[in-house]
This record gives C-alpha cells, structure tokens and sequence, in this order.
C-alpha cells in the first residue's frame, strides 16, 4: 500500500513537471524564433539615390531575404520616403508617417463638422442627445439603409426642443455623420 502511494506521488510529480516544461517550451516559442537569413549585400535606392540604413542610433541595419521576401529597417526606408518613424512598446505598434488620433471614448461631445467612424469617432451603438443648439444631424450610416440618417436634433429651449434624442444609432467603421447648424451632440451608450 505504501509503495502504490509513493508510485503515484512519483508519477504526479512526473506528469506535472512534464505538463510544466511543455508550457514553457510553448511560450518560448511565441516570444522567438530563429531564421535563416540571407545578407548578401543588398542595395536600398530611393529615387535613383542609394540609401544606407541606419537604426535610430544611426548604427547600419543591413536589409535581408528571408525564405524568397527581403526584408528593410522600418525606420531606414521611412526617413528615406520622408516619413517619421515611432514605435509604441506598450501596444507593439509601428507607426510611419502620423500617429492615428486617440478616438474619444463614450459619453462624448461633437459640435458641427463631419465625422468618419473608426477615423474621427469610435464605432459602437449610440443614444445621441442635443445638449445646446438645434439643427440636422445627418449622414451615410450602413446599419439605416438607403434612406441614411436625416434627423433634426434641438437642446431644450433652442426652436427644435421637441426633437432632443435619436437612439440605438448603430454607427460601424467607414460610416459618416454630420452635425449642421450650432447643435452639439452628446453620444452614449
């Protein structure tokens, strides 16, 4: 009897060491990953100009081919395009040329203009309330059809009080809106 206890101890501490090493062994693997690589000298032009890329140390970066596709420095064929180049540790983001603006999260506040969903303001479902002014709050929104959204929103005591809400506004990414006249707009979800 005390030996199958001490076999199946044993067995335990085996299966678990097991399990343990192959957990390891799988995030090993996502994190790195060793290739063969080609250098053979390859020339980066630009424009009938040769370009020599450097790392934002200004430390020479050669380009490589990897299994038939070569393979540039971010940053040495952006400046050379004259673009700026950033990166982002926190979201393991590279960005050439602008950094797209921050979309503003819900409840927010738009004034007339127009607005691209997924560019200007995030997609999502939305109660929209006229907090002041009065005017048309129109646009080419997927989720309403061919008729779009036509709408004449007002904030209490401006001429159009009796309109100051349009809910369940499915808005997706690509869609438009426009906000005409002084009317600001509250979304929420």
């Amino acid at each position: 009897m005390k030996r199958d206890k001490i076999q199946g101890f044993i067995a335990g501490i085996t299966v678990m060491m097991l399990v343990l090493s192959m957990s390891l062994t799988v995030y090993a693997v996502s994190e790195t990953k060793s290739i063969k690589a080609s250098y053979n000298n390859i020339k980066l032009y630009v424009d009938q100009r040769i370009i020599t890329p450097k790392d934002a140390n200004g430390t020479i970066v050669e380009p490589f081919i990897y299994n038939g596709t070569a393979y540039l420095p971010v940053r040495a064929a952006a400046e050379a395009l004259g673009q700026e180049v950033s990166w982002d540790g926190a979201t393991k983001s590279i960005y050439i040329g602008k950094k797209p603006a921050a979309l503003p999260t819900a409840p927010f506040t738009l004034a007339a203009g127009q607005y691209i969903v997924g560019e200007d303001i995030p997609a999502g479902k939305y109660n929209c309330t006229a907090v002041s002014g009065g005017g048309n709050f129109i646009g080419d929104v997927a989720s309403l059809g061919r008729t779009g959204l036509n709408e004449i929103l007002g904030a209490p005591g401006s001429y159009y009080a009796d309109r100051p809400s349009y809910s369940n506004l499915r808005l997706a990414d690509g869609d438009m809106i426009k906000i005409n006249g002084n009317l600001k707009v509250e979304f929420t979800l």
